[in-house]
């Protein structure tokens, strides 16, 4: 199935070369400009992600703290205060509660400082790689295109 439709847009691609009449060459110039631009605009989105996160790591380390929402939110635990709770309560759930106690510390120490930023920070250093990875080379391609078609242009018109 995947073969039938690569060899249709090879046949396609080799039509409108042949043909090439105007509109053609219009849409096919439409395209190498939307092509190009819209990676223009990935590249620039993730390498704008990459120097707001380097520039928060470096130069602004408290934003960052106040950047990543997994880092600042806290799961709802009321009254945990021992000594309120203690005096109200069976045995059975004063272990309950100390266990609860001891889980909600365990959650606080990986849900804040370094160890809830780090890898929010490298996500956001990986997103903006992938995005600068994939349309680089689209952006270049289609640019290289479009040079080559406006050089063929200036030839034919001397």
């Amino acid at each position: 199935m995947v073969l039938i439709f690569v060899v249709l847009i090879i046949f396609l691609i080799i039509i409108m070369v042949i043909i090439m009449n105007p509109k053609i060459k219009l849409i096919k110039t439409i395209y190498l400009y939307l092509a190009a631009a819209i990676s223009l605009i990935f590249v620039a989105v993730g390498i704008g992600t990459l120097l707001n996160t380097g520039l928060k790591y470096a130069i602004f380390p408290e934003a960052e703290k106040r950047s990543y929402f997994e880092c600042n939110s806290q799961p709802p635990v009321y009254a945990l205060e021992a000594g309120q709770l203690r005096n109200l309560t069976s045995d059975e759930q004063k272990v309950q509660i100390d266990q609860m106690i001891r889980e909600y510390e365990n959650w606080k120490e990986g849900q804040t400082g370094d160890a809830c930023i780090i890898p929010a920070r490298q996500n956001k250093i990986i997103d903006a790689l992938t995005m600068i990875i994939i349309a680089l080379p689209i952006l270049l391609i289609h640019w290289r295109l479009i040079r080559k078609e406006k050089e063929e242009k200036e030839q034919d018109n001397q």
